[in-house]
């Protein structure tokens, strides 16, 4: 049913239908967001209901792109906690949102007089991306059969609508806002559904789409793959929407091997990393846009900054990279986001928002407390969490959502579904959570027994247990940042690409004990002098960049790390996280100790909590970032200030 000559890319590792039971940060998370959010029937039925009030039309609204969000990450999360009941409350709500799509075809959150433009296409992008992963753990054929008619159906409506043609709306025109990127991000579940359908129709959409270039003024592809320029240097820098557009390409790219495409998208991953992923692990210091990070997470901006939604498609895009190139270094930047970035935006302690609480407390009377599983926006130089909610929209009924309360599930989901892969010659473990993880080898199961406290400790014992004996490779991922690792291991090893590689025949049970270089290591801000940002918000024309200038005091901060862990300020332990910082050494070493109780305050724990003692005697703590702050009320800071 495939387009002649189109042939699918296998990638170097590939999920597995892995069984896996973890006790760590990832299967705490997971499990969390099942109980506070993704089981919520209530909160579904409203996302629903959004495509048959569709009023998203009446504010340029986004709330369409909730339920897809939504399902996706649900479904992330499904596949690792195999819960029944997450299951059930995802089919009820599939089953609801097929009834929603219109004689015609049409399922918007817009009306009729006001579709194509705003975020609508955007919007219908998720819909059809929450069936599409949906339907990678139905059960049922018959609604199977369902859901491809429904997905059909919506494409269908759009591509009558859109494209090239008398009477049709060219893709990049079908929003108002960041010169089409929005809207063209659509492509990546119209490949999808050509590999579901093998219809000719939406291989020639998507290939339209692609020949746009992503904006139509600004051919971002061509830019990727000429590689001359860093992302944030492309003529629109909103971080989230562009690399959903790369997801796109990646995609298409899979399906047509065209290596062009290929380059560009490796091309733009490694042009993120070298240009705007900061010590957490996020992109954009200014709002949400690229802005050249990397060199400027010091710089005060009184705004927003590190969105989540930013934090997860990263995440998301650099799974992709680490499957279809096998190198380590997109699995080193999925842990520095997760560990970080990620966990630190976790509501955990079910706390508000400062922006909403003000709206209630003045009387909003549009607004009523709600509850979001995540934060959307994480600080880098001293400052608060919880200051805004990303994507905030009213609902019906005066409760409120937000864009990164609905992504964030499928972080996690996609971390823990990457911790173990399978290459061509056996095995490639990524990351490392105590629990099990068993899995399928031809006729042969595989276990992965983990003993550790990773990443609070950097000792790690693998235990191999092999159901018969059976051949293969068994891949260990050794982080960058672990200059001296030890391996002990009664197997010989050879260390390729980052990986310690186990190789030969395999029968019973083996032990392979790693222990990763946990000494402290300081970043310093990068030096630069002058540089041009597109701080463009919304806008249908290009706009020139706009200058700004290196400041001498951006550059008195330091950045501890331990391990994967960024290591950071609260003010709950005793010192002001805007205060100076020094630290003792020794042979060029800060010294710390870990503490033993790990606590920022007396019951309130977190992952991992050091004491360290300055050159005049001052001592204080520092505890990961990711625990930081979670009181929402506390000042932070993963630089820290120096004198």
């Amino acid at each position: 049913m495939k387009k002649k000559g189109c042939k699918k890319i296998e990638p170097r590792l590939a999920r597995v239908n892995a069984v896996q039971s973890y006790r760590g940060c990832a299967s705490d998370a997971a499990h969390f967001l099942e109980r506070e959010a993704l089981t919520d029937p209530i909160l579904w039925a409203k996302f629903v209901n959004q495509f048959r009030e569709q009023t998203d039309g009446t504010n340029n609204g986004w709330r369409g792109e909730y339920w897809g969000k939504m399902m996706r990450g649900a479904v992330t999360v499904y596949e690792y906690t195999r819960s029944e009941r997450l299951y059930r409350v995802l089919t009820d709500s599939v089953r609801d949102m097929l009834t929603v799509i219109e004689p015609d075809g049409r399922v918007s959150s817009f009306s009729r007089e006001t579709e194509f433009r705003a975020w609508d296409l955007w919007s219908r992008k998720y819909v059809m991306l929450g069936m599409e992963y949906y339907l990678e753990i139905c059960r049922d054929g018959d609604l199977q059969s369902e859901i491809v008619a429904f997905l059909c159906r919506v494409a269908d409506y759009i591509l009558a609508h859109i494209g090239e043609g008398e009477g049709k709306l060219p893709i990049t025109k079908a929003t108002n806002f960041w010169l089409g990127l929005n809207s063209v991000s659509i492509l990546e579940p119209t490949v999808r559904l050509y590999e579901l359908t093998g219809e000719q129709r939406y291989f020639e959409f998507a290939s339209y789409i692609v020949g746009t270039g992503g904006t139509g003024t600004y051919h971002i592809f061509e830019l990727a793959y000429e590689n001359k320029l860093y992302p944030y240097q492309y003529g629109v820098a909103k971080a989230y929407e562009m690399i959903s557009c790369f997801e796109g390409l990646l995609e298409f790219y899979l399906h047509t091997g065209i290596e062009k495409y290929r380059i560009a998208a490796v091309n733009f991953g490694k042009a993120i990393l070298d240009s705007d992923v900061t010590v957490i692990g996020s992109c954009g210091c200014t709002h949400e846009l690229f802005d050249h990070s990397k060199n400027r997470q010091t710089a005060y901006y009184e705004g927003i900054m590190q969105e989540t939604c930013v934090t997860v498609t990263w995440m998301k895009y650099c799974a992709r990279l680490l499957c279809l190139t096998g190198e380590r270094v997109f699995a080193d930047c999925m842990e520095q986001s997760f560990y970080n970035a990620y966990l630190g935006a976790l509501n955990t302690e079910h706390c508000e928002c400062e922006y909403a609480r003000k709206k209630i407390a003045e009387g909003d009377a549009n607004l009523k407390p709600t509850y979001l599983p995540f934060d959307s926006y994480s600080p880098l130089i001293p400052g608060k969490r919880g200051r805004k909610v990303g994507g905030l929209q009213l609902l019906s009924d005066g409760s409120y959502y937000g864009c990164c309360a609905c992504i964030g599930a499928v972080g996690v989901g996609v971390f823990l579904s990457h911790a173990v892969l399978q290459a061509a010659d056996g095995i490639a473990v990524q990351f490392y959570e105590k629990g099990t993880s068993t899995l399928r080898l031809g006729d042969t199961e595989v276990t992965l027994r983990m003993e550790t406290a990773y990443p609070a400790d950097g000792a790690v014992t693998v235990r191999v247990c092999t159901e018969r004996e059976c051949s293969y490779a068994l891949r260990l991922r050794l982080p960058a940042w672990s200059v001296r690792t030890e391996i002990v291991s009664s197997r010989p090893y050879t260390v390729e690409d980052g990986y310690a590689v186990f190789a030969g025949k395999w029968t019973g049970e083996e032990e392979i004990r790693l222990s990763f270089d946990m000494r402290i290591r300081v970043t310093k801000p990068i030096s630069w002098e002058r540089d041009e940002l597109y701080n463009m918000f919304i806008t249908t024309e290009p706009k020139p960049p706009v200058e700004v200038y290196h400041d001498p005091a951006d550059d008195r901060y330091v950045s501890l790390s331990r391990g994967p862990l960024v290591l950071a300020a609260d003010a709950r332990t005793g010192k002001d996280a805007a205060s100076a910082h020094a630290f003792d050494e020794a042979n060029g070493e800060i010294e710390y100790r870990v503490c033993e109780k790990q606590e920022i305050t007396p019951g309130v724990p977190c992952i991992l909590s050091c004491a360290f003692v300055s050159p005049d005697g001052e001592a204080f703590r520092l505890v990961d970032y990711a625990s930081a702050g979670r009181d929402w009320e506390s000042v932070i800071a993963a630089w820290l200030p120096i004198a």
